[in-house]
């Protein structure tokens, strides 16, 4: 077995911000995946003023380069053979116009950091929560279930329910397994007290694993294994209880304390085929990864339009670069990406990017709608004003 000593911590510890501005808002909901829809929430509103600062930024931009547009097309063919002097005409042109070369990238860069900064805040979370499960169901077993053993009624019901004709080392087995099935008892009444409602969201069994065919609850490789779709757990330094002497076999001991859970809720099948679509027993069913690209892709359709324009841009030739196929793969690359997330890692996550997309694609709605009509006022007043002269 693979030598598992440099994983081992005490208690754990929750040190990212992030995570802990959530916890305390988990510990006064009482379910993770509730939270996360909050959370979400507060933070978009936290984050409205650069929604709006990006929207109006970009909303400027475009109306300079539609202003813009003749002029640049005159300084195109003025310059056209000289790239760094339309460069530098083109530069003086967007200064006087007021057009931000930064202006709408710059939001865009701060929102990238934040999303990265709570995928760190959620990763965090997830792995805090699993180590704190495992190490509470450890010190419960140590103190209260370790040493357990059946009563003299139970015994004698377990001996009086066996066959005569059994050997008495069979039927002694047979008692060893009715008092490891009592412990069993103990220990998913434990794990449904500890986890239970506060780790399941409508559909989804564990918000703390992803929502697909993933069991909920960890096996040791999954809980210590790093990359996608594991949870990089260290194991508690209280786990050591039950670890052979040469001090390297986990295996044993982390089945003893999650073992009754794993098999009350995870995939189960005679064959790895029937057990891979024991579809009762998955953690989800893909919803939130289809919702969220699905609504990543509505939400890029419905935006096309107040996208902010790009200025005409030319390589060291002069000729103009096309940016148009750069924005498609722009556009193509967000779902996959927003998909790999949603699959690949926590159903909270998911839950935070779906609810995150339907947030900003209401706000775009809302704003688009209001900016569309004040742009029509405009025009026609205008237009009114010029009709007079």
């Amino acid at each position: 077995m693979v030598d598992l000593n440099i994983l081992t911590a005490n208690a754990p510890e929750l040190t990212n911000l992030i995570g802990k501005f959530i916890y305390i808002m988990y510990n006064a909901i009482g379910n993770f995946g509730w939270t996360v829809v909050v959370f979400t929430i507060i933070l978009k509103v936290i984050l409205s003023p650069l929604d709006f600062w990006q929207k109006h930024v970009t909303r400027k931009n475009n109306k300079a380069m539609k202003k813009m547009a003749p002029e640049l097309e005159k300084l195109k063919k003025q310059f056209g053979s000289d790239p760094r002097a339309l460069q530098q005409k083109q530069m003086a042109l967007y200064k006087k116009e007021g057009y931000s070369m930064w202006g709408s990238c710059l939001p865009t860069i701060i929102t990238l950091v934040i999303f990265f900064v709570v995928f760190g805040g959620f990763n965090a979370c997830v792995k805090y929560e699993n180590e704190t499960l495992l190490y509470n169901m450890t010190n419960y077993y140590i103190e209260s279930v370790e040493s357990v053993e059946l009563t003299a009624e139970e015994e004698q019901a377990v001996l009086d329910s066996l066959a005569p004709e059994l050997s008495e080392t069979s039927r002694r087995e047979e008692v060893v397994r009715a008092t490891v099935a009592k412990r069993d008892a103990m220990m998913l009444e434990k794990y449904n007290e500890l986890a239970g409602n506060k780790h399941r969201w409508l559909w989804i069994q564990n918000v703390f694993v992803s929502d697909n065919w993933n069991d909920p609850v960890a096996s040791l490789d999954k809980y210590v294994g790093t990359g996608l779709g594991n949870i990089g757990g260290t194991l508690p330094d209280n786990l050591k209880s039950f670890v052979k002497p040469d001090g390297i076999v986990y295996s044993d001991s982390y089945n003893t304390v999650m073992g009754a859970a794993i098999r009350e809720y995870s995939k189960q099948g005679s064959s790895g085929v029937k057990k891979a679509f024991d579809m009762k027993h998955w953690n989800g069913y893909l919803v939130l990864p289809v919702l969220a690209v699905a609504l990543s892709i509505i939400s890029t359709k419905l935006m096309k339009g107040s996208q902010p324009e790009q200025p005409p841009q030319t390589d060291s030739e002069g000729k103009p670069i096309d940016n148009k196929n750069m924005m498609k793969y722009m556009n193509l690359i967000m779902p996959i990406m927003i998909g790999i997330f949603s699959i690949f890692y926590s159903a909270a996550f998911a839950i935070y990017m779906l609810f995150n997309s339907l947030i900003t694609v209401l706000f775009n709605l809302v704003y688009n709608l209001i900016t569309t009509k004040k742009d029509k006022a405009e025009e026609e007043h205008r237009l009114a004003n010029t009709y007079k002269r």
